[in-house]
């Protein structure tokens, strides 16, 4: 039947087999939380990835992701078997040449994937109910997914560099200077960077941060204001007004939803 062998969340992870690719003799899936660096494997795929997208990783096929220097990397991730899954990538559901997705909201897949393996307990009976639960939510990503796709030919050098800017915790970014990292007037690199990415650059910020947000409430039981500095805003008044507008739920309904394992 397969099932799960490894399941888990990191935080500022460094990632997998940047010196050397790994092969890991299982399929697994790596969704993204928060942060974003590089993706690639041994058929000549690189590629930027970002909070949202979701990896796809297959038995026989090299493969390295993890921040750039100075980047963040926050992941939920599976490690799966079965002949379930072979008949998926015959099927080319699961593909080797298209083992990127993304899909959005982060906080709503965030919930689904962390449901997978709530209360783990053993038994053959939890076991068929977590892998029922793990292809339930795939089969949800790949329906819902957004095709991630390669860079555009004419996105700029500037972007990722600015995107990591933008997704830093801490004092809101110098608007001028990362214009000026573009080279544009700042009125230009707004319009600019909302062509490229959908949301203007403040709007970008804001997603990344609740996104961020999500992984501190899942994982951390501080207040709601530390959370709040932490992320550079001004109180946790203003932190909750965001959240619930990025996620439909107040930062404490999120927390407990999470820790009693509920999508």
């Amino acid at each position: 039947m397969g099932g799960i062998t490894l399941a888990g969340q990191l935080q500022a992870s460094a990632g997998i087999g940047h010196g050397n690719m790994r092969v890991l003799g299982s399929y697994a899936a790596v969704y993204l939380l928060a942060g974003g660096g590089e993706f690639g494997d041994a058929s000549g795929l690189r590629r930027e990835v970002r909070a949202g997208d979701l990896l796809l990783l297959f038995p026989e096929v090299p493969h390295f992701y993890g921040p750039r220097p100075g980047g963040r990397w926050d992941e939920i991730y599976f490690v799966f078997h079965g002949p379930v899954f072979d008949q998926w990538r015959q099927a080319g559901i699961l593909n080797p040449r298209e083992p990127v997705w993304h899909a959005e909201p982060v906080a709503a897949w965030h919930r689904r994937l962390a449901a997978v393996c709530a209360g783990r307990g053993g038994g053959t009976a939890e076991s068929l109910l977590e892998l029922a639960r793990l292809q339930a939510v795939l089969a949800e990503l790949w329906h819902a997914q957004r095709p991630a796709g390669e860079p555009a030919a004419d996105e700029p050098g500037w972007l990722p560099e600015v995107c990591r800017a933008l997704e830093a915790p801490g004092g809101g970014p110098d608007w001028a200077a990362l214009a000026a990292r573009a080279g544009l007037s700042y009125e230009r690199f707004r319009k600019k960077f909302a062509a490229l990415k959908g949301v203007p650059p403040a709007r970008y910020r804001q997603q990344r941060l609740m996104d961020r947000a999500c992984v501190l409430l899942a994982e951390d039981g501080r207040p709601l204001k530390d959370i709040a500095a932490e992320l550079g805003l001004c109180d946790e008044f203003h932190f909750s007004k965001l959240f619930k507008q990025r996620t439909g739920l107040a930062p404490s309904a999120y927390r407990q939803q999470m820790r009693r394992g509920q999508p």
